[in-house]
């Protein structure tokens, strides 16, 4: 008996044993298949390119309710690939608060080399923390409080400390520094106090309502690595920079383009793009065949090519077509008439240019853009501190006719040029060479002049030559663009004071305006601050030192292989974007 049920049990367990072993291997090739149907789903997810989307529309990676801590947000998707994005124009610089550079200079370093110590949500028009890991501006204006988070560094390993705040802040505001038009904005602050390494306070001579978002908003300059014994040896650092930021300088070949590459000592998150290149290519022409040809995937198009590609579905199946209001950043296109001059010093001469230029015309056949607006003056043209109820002069050649012959300016000698003192009205128009945009419209002008009797000579130049000619005020008149802001402070380009070394590049001298300037920026209601832009922009429309051609939607060409492409309430953050490891380009 004992025997018989040795045998039993044996083959019983030896049974069970089996019927485990199968029940084991089942479970594995179901995880398998399980496995593999996983893998098989998420490479036809990823292979799916999207579309980009505006905020609300697409599940985009949650921010923390508390602001202090949203910097940390992890990217999703993909590490890998480079973004090559094109510049107009090489920068001068790649210091972002020196006079010498240019929107070029900052879309390369800030953010992305140097950092702020506050930051606005990109969907909400209030401050968080970036280097600062806490923030408050007293009840009356005049304290202004920041405290650094513990574990922050720059790019080689040095952390960062209130001392390197008080290096960029004095940096700033030294009046041997060539930033002069930067430094306006710290202008009211009367001193600052170390608490400690973390700590800091700045003290206001008097309120100034941008107070926190300029003292905040300073990219952060390491003080052992930019330390200078003169101005001039900081002034004439062109290149090398080195912040705190998720990306690191890597190289600038002159003339051809700059590139960074990502900070692998990040003190965040790291993005998930490897390298940021930035070539120049000035025709946009070869720009836009640079995109189609693979060569850049990124570019800022002209109105004409937006309004061609936008509606080209063989092009929309590889590129998306970006048009967006950004409040932070829209600005407008204007022509500067040099008050300087003899031409331009009465306004009615600079008002009966604005009636000589069809603004309506430029919308419709050469931006091609229905929702491009004309603006009145200087501030974003949805925000509250312009004057809604200022309305665009007209086109009237025959009006502006009339002030010309008012203000003396009439053909005395029968040759077809108006004169005055024995000067003809001739003047020279400067526009940046090799933009379509300003050529089509300079010579809009041109012909819209002449027939009103004023010769208009084309200035074309280079864009480094250009930007040193408007620096120096060597125009008669000129096109330009401005960049915007949320809420803007008009003091830079528009007070008295900044003829000189600031950016009111149009000489332009109204006490009633400097008055109207020097109170708002006191003015801590917004309601009442407000009421001082209205006056003031009143002021800009009469007395016309621009005219005010167009302020229109932010449009940009990308590359589909571009994923979380989100269109924010304050345009898109390039950190956010990724590309799946199979439509990769570049190691």
């Amino acid at each position: 008996m004992n025997g018989r049920s040795g045998i039993f049990k044996f083959f019983l367990f030896l049974f069970l044993g089996i019927i485990i072993l199968l029940q084991f291997l089942s479970m594995v090739q179901s995880d398998r298949l399980y496995e593999r149907l996983n893998t098989l789903i998420s490479r036809l997810e990823s292979s799916t390119v999207s579309a980009p989307a505006r905020t609300g529309e697409k599940t985009a990676p949650s921010e923390p309710s508390n602001k202090s801590e949203s910097v940390f947000t992890p990217y999703p998707g993909d590490d890998g690939d480079w973004v090559i994005r094109n510049l107009e124009g090489e920068p001068a610089t790649l210091c972002d608060f020196l006079a010498t550079s240019e929107w070029s200079s900052r879309w390369i370093v800030s953010g992305n080399i140097f950092e702020p110590m506050i930051e606005y949500e990109p969907d909400e028009f209030k401050y968080r923390g970036r280097l600062a890991e806490k923030f408050s501006i007293s009840d009356d204006g005049m304290v202004i409080y920041f405290k650094l988070r513990d574990n922050i560094w720059f790019s080689d390993g040095h952390p960062v400390t209130t001392d390197d705040v008080i290096f960029t802040f004095n940096t700033i505001t030294d009046p041997n520094i060539d930033a002069a038009p930067y430094a306006n904005y710290f202008r009211d602050v009367d001193h600052y106090e170390k608490i400690n390494d973390k700590e800091i306070k700045f003290y206001m001579k008097r309120v100034y309502f941008l107070s926190l978002g300029y003292l905040g908003g300073m990219t952060i300059y390491p003080e052992h690595i930019y330390k200078y014994k003169n101005a001039r040896e900081f002034n004439e650092r062109r290149s090398n920079p080195v912040g705190t930021g998720p990306y690191v300088f890597e190289k600038w070949d002159v003339g051809r383009q700059i590139v960074l590459r990502r900070n692998e000592n990040y003190w965040g998150p790291k993005p998930k793009i490897r390298k940021l290149v930035f070539p120049f290519i000035t025709n946009t022409t070869a720009e836009l065949q640079a995109l189609l040809a693979g060569q850049i995937d990124y570019m800022r198009p002209v109105p004409d090519q937006y309004a061609e590609k936008s509606n080209d579905d063989n092009f929309k199946k590889n590129f998306y077509c970006l048009s967006y209001w950004d409040a932070g950043n829209t600005g407008y296109f204007w022509i500067g008439w040099n008050e300087a001059r003899p031409f331009f010093a009465d306004k009615k001469v600079r008002l009966a240019m604005t009636y000589l230029v069809d603004r309506d015309s430029i919308i419709k056949h050469i931006l091609r853009n229905p929702e491009a607006r004309i603006p009145t003056g200087t501030f974003y043209i949805y925000g509250k501190q312009g004057d809604p109820n200022i309305k665009p002069w007209p086109y009237d050649p025959e009006k502006a006719k009339q002030l010309l012959d008012e203000a003396g300016w009439i053909d005395h000698d029968g040759d077809g040029i108006r004169d005055k003192n024995g000067v003809p009205f001739r003047f020279k128009y400067m526009i940046a060479a090799d933009m379509a945009l300003h050529e089509q419209i300079a010579k809009l002008v041109k012909d819209s002049a002449a027939s009103a009797g004023i010769e208009v000579i084309l200035d074309p130049y280079e864009w480094s030559v250009f930007s040193q000619k408007v620096q120096n005020r060597e125009f008669d008149a000129v096109s330009m663009a401005w960049g915007g802001g949320i809420e803007e402070d008009p003091y830079q380009i528009w007070h008295s004071s900044q003829r000189q070394k600031g950016s009111n590049y149009v000489d332009f001298n109204n006490p009633a305006a400097d008055a109207l300037i020097e109170q708002a920026r006191q003015t801590i209601d917004p309601d009442k601050r407000n009421a001082l832009y209205h006056q003031f922009d009143r002021i800009i429309h009469e007395e016309q030192p621009y005219t005010f051609i167009y302020t229109r939607p932010e449009q940009r060409f990308l590359d589909k292989r571009f994923q979380n492409v989100i269109i924010h309430t304050l345009g898109i953050n390039e950190l956010e974007w990724y590309v799946p490891t199979q439509f990769q380009k570049y190691k």
